[in-house]
């Protein structure tokens, strides 16, 4: 079984905290098999009148470590950046499921899955912690690092208001240009797909409670959610990583040329 440090990634997002324009929080502490987890939030810019809020979220499943990655390497590398923060503020989620990511689980310490933790009557107590950071809150994009350990390529999930910002093709594009598989499936996880894309059209019907992180905070105020699934099955962890940032930096790129 893969074991990894939380004390080791800790240090470095404590290191992230003292670069230019980015600032830590620990939003409570998850006590879960003997040991104490602080979950952490960082902020990346400030926010202000014309800039766009964006989310950033990994590691809600311990097996998809990619995301937890490629969020800190996006932080390391957009520190300092006056001329991009100037369009963007960041809220980054780095790791949600910290004792999975620790034991390489989908669940947590306690064997539940987090991503069917939102919007429940008792919540686990990460889901209850982001929940309440996400509070009050609305973005312009939410975007969602997972991994799927069994696709044969790469796809996404976009849910949008206003189709007319969608995203997912120019991802899938230049996902396919690095030279990654899209997956072919007409239908992934049991959803209508085309193109390695899907777009789930009744996500208001979605069942109230119990919800994916996605789905309860485009319901909460997420406007424009898009969700990466990496193919863990058939691709390094580098190149996953790499997916993960290609995807962010097109949707990026997207969203502060409609400002």
């Amino acid at each position: 079984m893969v074991h990894r440090s939380y004390n080791k990634l800790l240090k470095r997002l404590q290191a992230l905290a003292a670069l230019p324009s980015v600032e830590m929080e620990t939003l409570g502490q998850v006590e879960l098999a003997g040991r104490t987890y602080p979950l952490i939030l960082m902020h990346l810019g400030q926010p202000a009148p014309g800039r766009l809020g964006v989310t950033i979220s990994a590691g809600i499943h311990g097996d998809e470590p990619a995301g937890v990655e490629a969020a800190v390497r996006f932080i390391e590398k957009t520190a300092g950046n006056e001329s991009f923060l100037s369009c963007f503020h960041f809220i980054v989620f780095p790791c949600d499921n910290p004792s999975g990511w620790e034991r390489n689980t989908r669940g947590n310490a306690g064997g539940l899955d987090l991503n069917r933790q939102f919007a429940t009557a008792h919540p686990a107590q990460e889901a209850a912690l982001i929940m309440g950071a996400l509070e009050r809150r609305c973005f312009d994009l939410v975007f969602e690092m997972h991994e799927d350990v069994d696709a044969p390529g790469f796809y996404l999930y976009e849910l949008a208001d206003d189709p007319a910002n969608y995203v997912g093709e120019a991802i899938v594009r230049a996902v396919a240009r690095s030279g990654y598989p899209i997956h072919p499936g007409q239908e992934i996880e049991g959803l209508p797909a085309a193109g390695g894309i899907i777009r789930p059209t009744r996500i208001r019907r979605f069942r109230k409670t119990h919800l994916p992180k996605a789905v309860y905070t485009y319901r909460t105020c997420g406007g424009h959610v898009i969700t990466l699934e990496p193919p863990a099955s058939v691709l390094p962890f580098e190149d996953r990583v790499k997916i993960e940032l290609i995807g962010l930096g097109v949707a990026l790129q997207a969203a502060a040329a409609r400002r």
